[in-house]
């Protein structure tokens, strides 16, 4: 009856023994195949930092090339709500007159962009082209257009696309997305 009992007490050990083993034994070859899977993709290598600028200055000279062989390309606007909205404003009013006509229009314009500080400063560095283009698109202006409702919508697309034209020209970019009248009179 002793020898029931024992033989009885191992034959429960045994499974929970085996169980614990086998489970231990998956354990290690699953975290083992983890590891050796991360080690052969090369997780654990570090790039050296000067061969990330190598590889970065070579492709930046590829897509110069590139760039100069397929001429300007347009850029499309980024997400403006993601970005700061910037503005230049000129100091001095415009005058201009109206083409046929005795009328003058006087406006005073700001220019606005969700591009870098680049764009206002391209504009900066070129006001007189800028100021010579608006005045151009101003100018243009005739008394029948004044009378239009969507006059100002009308002259600040072209006066927005005359300044585009003008610093691409000049800077290879525009960037103004638009044209603010802060103040207008026609007399």
């Amino acid at each position: 009856m002793a020898d029931e009992e024992i033989q009885e007490g191992n034959k429960s050990k045994l499974p929970i023994k085996l169980i614990a083993i086998v489970s231990l034994i998956s354990i290690v070859v699953i975290v083992g195949t983890v590891v050796g899977t991360l080690f052969i993709t090369g997780y654990f290598e570090q790039p050296d930092p000067e061969e990330i600028l190598a590889a970065g200055n070579e492709s930046d000279t590829v897509g110069d090339e590139e760039a100069e062989d397929a001429g300007p390309a347009l850029l499309e606007t980024p997400n403006p709500s993601r970005l700061d909205t910037l503005y230049h404003r000129f100091e001095t009013p415009f005058t201009a007159n109206v083409s046929q006509s005795r009328m003058v229009m006087q406006i005073s314009v700001s220019l606005m962009t969700h591009y870098d500080q680049l764009v206002i400063d391209n504009v900066v560095n070129n006001e007189d082209a800028v100021r010579a283009a608006i005045n151009e698109a101003v100018s243009e202006t005739t008394e029948a257009e004044v009378a239009m409702p969507n006059f100002r919508q009308v002259l600040e697309e072209r006066v927005r696309i005359r300044i585009n034209a003008m610093l691409e020209r000049l800077e290879d970019f525009g960037g103004i997305e638009s044209v603010l009248f802060t103040e207008f009179l026609v007399q």
